[in-house]
């Protein structure tokens, strides 16, 4: 979202539901096409916050624990605190071009979701499955 629909949704909007899908811009811009990914996200992130609730979906991606995962949780650690709630999600399932990733081309095992839960337990971050 642009900053200025941000600021045209201030004092509007009561809980932002928002994804945090990559922990940087590599992942982002090889897997979805997406440049500047993460600079945006944090910026809405912030800005939400600010202003509304804020529930962050983070999907876990298979092989993505270290690159993505971690990181995104230690900004909200660092950044949001516990005024957010983090919802990890465990549903991943390849569909249409993830198989042309092959770190992505199969579903997220228990141990990578486990990993996923324990860190955020370590970061004491106010998180749902």
């Amino acid at each position: 979202m642009s900053e200025e629909a941000m600021k045209l949704l201030k004092g509007v909007v009561d809980v932002y539901l928002s994804d945090f899908k990559y922990g940087n811009d590599e992942c982002a811009e090889r897997l979805s096409k997406v440049k500047n990914y993460t600079s945006v996200v944090k910026r809405n992130h912030l800005l939400a916050s600010n202003d509304s609730e804020l529930v962050i979906r983070h999907l876990v991606l298979p092989n993505h624990i270290e690159c993505c995962t971690k990181p995104i949780l230690e900004w909200i650690a660092k950044k949001l605190k516990r005024k957010v709630i983090v919802n990890l999600m465990d549903q991943y399932r390849p569909e249409y071009k993830a198989f042309s990733y092959k770190e992505i081309a199969r579903k997220l095992t228990r141990k990578e979701f486990e990993e996923a839960i324990a860190y955020a337990k370590e970061l004491k971050l106010n998180f749902i499955c």
